[in-house]
């Protein structure tokens, strides 16, 4: 088969298609957020979010183009359909579950209160919902070309921005007092962009074998060269940004919400006509985001469970949960959000990490004990946030690394290497 060699044109284009994939307006408004709250510590916080966030992106692209971005191979080593239902699972909660209606209520709190105040919520979800059915419903390639101009758009306005807060005169931050690192690494699951490759990556796959890549090898390195640009654009903005919001102390209230903060920061630096330009860019790419978010839920849905419902039925299932749960604001979306990822997060990242490990020799028995020995401490993480406190979180709450936030990482070295020995026993 004749080779292709990734030119620097290709890796350009590719990194930039995949930063665009995972750039969603609603991730504007984290990383300001922890700057704000880190203070001095804003540097540690910001590192700990491109972990969770950027890296975890490569390193799931990497996991899933090993098993040919195929879901059942993915999770077959546990069961035949862990893989689709993960999958599914995954785009529920990226999809109607969390992410749309957040797309929702981001657009009302910054495109919408700013300017018209008194303008109903409930009201402005309808016609916003309506807006992304009916372009969902038809496939409409409009949004598509829409997509392709806001975010360079968006990208320009917030080098801009950060490039102005940066040139601002330097102010005292805030003293630093919790972990930073590890605040920012379970802020970073708020994005959920890390959770994006178990569904997204047949989509990138796709785009560069239409760019002439065919072997495994040359998908492989397709991959890695534009995810590391896509890794290295996203690190930039989001670090940006936390500083911003660590320098933001001086003329803001602590109390303030996140998408608030987002927009004192560009008034503050961009004046008005930049918050107003902000304001209809994140709109439209919020509907963007929601339009390909809806249209992927609906996708997988109805090609996995085909037998059941039609893509047009999963279309108005996921736009009717994104409506009522938009209702609820951006802030109270969150709160709701974090003791679900934080039990999903760490068995997606230790599926990654077993496949990318896998040399397809590994027995099935590794990744059964060690993907329950993590799921039992994500539990127990899930468990704490939402105050249920007993002997068994806080037996959990006692292994090293937990007071960081990181017990499932020790438990999956220890798992990992315990049950690699009960493996060779079994074998003997």
């Amino acid at each position: 088969m004749k080779k292709h060699k990734l030119d620097i044109k290709q890796v350009i284009i590719s990194g930039f298609a995949l930063f665009a994939i995972f750039f969603g307006a609603g991730n504007l408004i984290i990383p300001p957020y922890l700057g704000l709250n880190s203070g001095q510590g804003w540097f540690l916080a910001s590192l700990g979010f491109n972990l969770s966030d950027s890296f975890l992106i490569l390193l799931g692209i990497l996991a899933m183009s090993k098993r040919g971005a195929d879901p059942r191979k993915f999770g077959e080593k546990i069961g035949t359909n862990f893989g689709i239902i993960l999958n599914l699972i995954c785009i529920t909660l990226v999809g109607p579950l969390l992410s749309i209606p957040r797309t929702g209520a981001t657009t009302f709190e910054v495109a919408i209160v700013p300017f018209i105040p008194d303008f109903n919520n409930v009201l402005f979800s309808l016609i916003f919902f309506i807006l992304v059915y009916i372009i969902t419903i038809n496939g409409s390639k409009v949004i598509d070309r829409v997509g392709k101009y806001l975010t360079p758009i968006l990208l320009i306005i917030l080098v801009v921005l950060i490039i102005a807060g940066i040139s601002a005169p330097s102010v005292n931050l805030a003293t630093s007092q919790n972990n930073r690192l590890s605040d920012g690494f379970i802020e970073g699951y708020q994005t959920m962009d890390s959770l994006g490759p178990v569904f997204l990556t047949v989509v990138i796959l796709e785009d560069f074998r239409n760019k002439g890549f065919r072997s495994d090898d040359e998908l492989k390195k397709a991959s890695i060269y534009a995810g590391i640009i896509a890794v290295l654009g996203l690190a930039i903005v989001y670090t940006g940004l936390s500083y911003l919001g660590a320098k933001s102390s001086s003329f803001v209230d602590p109390s303030i919400s996140r998408t608030s903060l987002l927009l004192s920061l560009t008034k503050n630096y961009l004046g008005k006509m930049g918050q107003i330009a902000l304001s209809l860019v994140v709109g439209f790419a919020c509907i963007t985001t929601a339009v390909g978010l809806l249209s992927a839920f609906a996708s997988s849905f109805s090609k996995n469970l085909g037998y059941k419902f039609t893509y047009e039925f999963y279309v108005r299932l996921g736009v009717t949960i994104g409506f009522v749960l938009s209702i609820l604001g951006v802030e109270k979306i969150m709160e709701i959000s974090i003791p679900i990822l934080l039990f999903i997060y760490p068995i997606v990242i230790s599926l990654y990490l077993l496949n990318l490990i896998d040399k397809e020799n590994m027995d099935p028995l590794i990744y059964k004990i060690v993907i329950c020995a993590v799921a039992l401490v994500s539990m127990a993480d899930s468990l704490k946030v939402l105050h249920i406190d007993n002997f068994y979180t806080n037996m959990v709450g006692k292994l090293p690394l937990a007071s960081y936030g990181f017990a499932f990482v020790f438990i999956f070295i220890i798992s990992f290497i315990l049950a690699n020995i009960i493996s060779k026993l079994k074998s003997y």
